[in-house]
């Protein structure tokens, strides 16, 4: 299967920090560095298999996006982690309820990211 996954963060150094890491674990990766753009390079979905999103972002917010692309039909089943810093446990409830399928606390390992990103691919139902 072709693992395509969308990264969304407005700080560059996380796209490609996430980037590298993906890569190197067989993903083909793109990139948006806001909830608009990411929205509109998921129109119709092209292929994603899930989407790395960052919460705070100026803008449309990840929260926002999420619960936007829960609501379309087309991206409504896509497997969505969130990439985020914040990690209170209010936070994790909120992030959750918005409709994310796991969360990625940052800075993190290869590993962790690895497992939630299987985690949210599992929660959906992709192989």
């Amino acid at each position: 299967m072709h693992k395509r996954i969308l990264i969304v963060d407005d700080n560059l150094l996380n796209r490609k920090l996430a980037t590298a890491m993906l890569s190197r674990s067989g993903w083909e990766t793109a990139d948006a560095e806001n909830g608009t753009q990411a929205l509109k390079m998921l129109e119709g979905n092209h292929g994603f298999l899930a989407v790395l999103l960052d919460i705070s972002m100026p803008g449309i917010n990840g929260d926002e996006v999420c619960r936007l692309l829960r609501a379309d039909e087309n991206t409504a089943g896509l497997p969505v982690v969130a990439y985020t810093a914040h990690a209170m446990d209010e936070d994790r409830e909120r992030i959750l309820a918005a409709g994310f399928d796991a969360i990625v606390i940052k800075p993190t390992s290869l590993e962790t990211l690895l497992g939630c990103l299987q985690q949210a691919l599992d929660a959906r139902g992709v192989v």
